[in-house]
């Protein structure tokens, strides 16, 4: 899907002014709530992405989580799958466009030095005052470092870029060899698309200028060098995204099937999210750096 038409170059700065990510850094409760369901699930991120606080941790959370299929799936896209098992000693971490660093202190607690960056200057001020490693601009700040990062992230940015491919090969410059590159953004193949229309919150005009299906980011990602490219299952995932496509329904007066736009939708996706990689509300795809 196609935005038509953009921002130019010179207005879409405008757009950006008062952009969700400007609010302070709020610390996820898995770094902050001491309450026994928090410690559980740190739990499992200890297990699956050695997770490390000082709050309270019970390993009882690995096998609680990994018992329930759409949970687990959903802790497992919270660490970006970048598990254990893939990296037992995290590196150096790119995060492109981390707004206010909410990922890049989770990615701290992960053990990975994290790095980050964005075009906006409001949301790096916020990083910066927290004390996270993040600096003004796109990813051309770090066009000097080739071959210099373990892990790059994007969540929910190359739907933003007007080159997504460009910003793919730019990113496989920055990997070593065997490196890995993370995306998350919407599907349109999401049954919200189908349910809402126009009300779908994640269609998100002016700032989504594209939101690729999967054959789509799998050609582009072949064509900027990647291999083993793997579309993640999603699990529970969509209360968010109904409850803001629900509100944007009364906004533009439009009226979906009222069964599929309350509770029962919600599961609906959900559970295709746990069986599948190929409905959910967001696509989540990992690849390697095959040179």
């Amino acid at each position: 899907m196609y935005l038509n038409p953009r921002p130019d170059v010179s207005s879409l700065p405008a757009a950006y002014a008062d952009y969700l990510t400007h609010t302070p850094i709020t610390d996820e409760r898995v770094l902050t709530s001491s309450s026994p369901s928090w410690g559980l699930v740190r739990g499992y991120l200890r297990w699956r992405f050695g997770l490390h606080t000082s709050l309270p941790t019970f390993s009882a959370g690995r096998w609680l989580f990994s018992a329930i299929e759409p949970w687990r799936l959903k802790l497992d896209r919270f660490g970006r799958h970048l598990t254990r098992q893939r990296f037992p000693q995290p590196g150096r971490l790119l995060d492109v466009g981390c707004g206010n660093g909410t990922f890049l202190k989770l990615a701290q607690a992960m053990g990975w030095t994290a790095f980050g960056c964005d075009p906006d200057p409001d949301v790096i001020a916020i990083c910066q005052e927290t004390g996270l490693n993040a600096t003004v601009g796109d990813i051309d700040v770090f066009a000097s470092e080739h071959a210099s990062f373990d892990a790059i992230t994007l969540n929910q940015v190359i739907e933003h870029v007007p080159d997504p491919l460009e910003l793919l090969r730019q990113c496989k410059d920055l990997l070593k060899p065997g490196g890995v590159i993370w995306l998350g953004f919407p599907s349109p193949a999401a049954l919200g698309l189908n349910v809402f229309g126009q009300a779908w919150a994640n269609l998100h005009p002016p700032y989504h200028f594209c939101l690729p299906a999967q054959h789509i980011i799998r050609g582009w990602l072949m064509k900027a060098g990647f291999a083993e490219i793997q579309f993640m299952r999603r699990g529970a995932h969509a209360s968010a995204d109904w409850a803001k496509s629900n509100r944007l329904e009364k906004v533009f007066g439009t009226h979906s099937t009222p069964l599929m736009r309350g509770r029962s939708g919600q599961i609906v996706t959900d559970l295709l999210g746990s069986i599948t990689s190929r409905w959910g509300e967001e696509t989540a795809v990992i690849a390697i750096n095959g040179s």
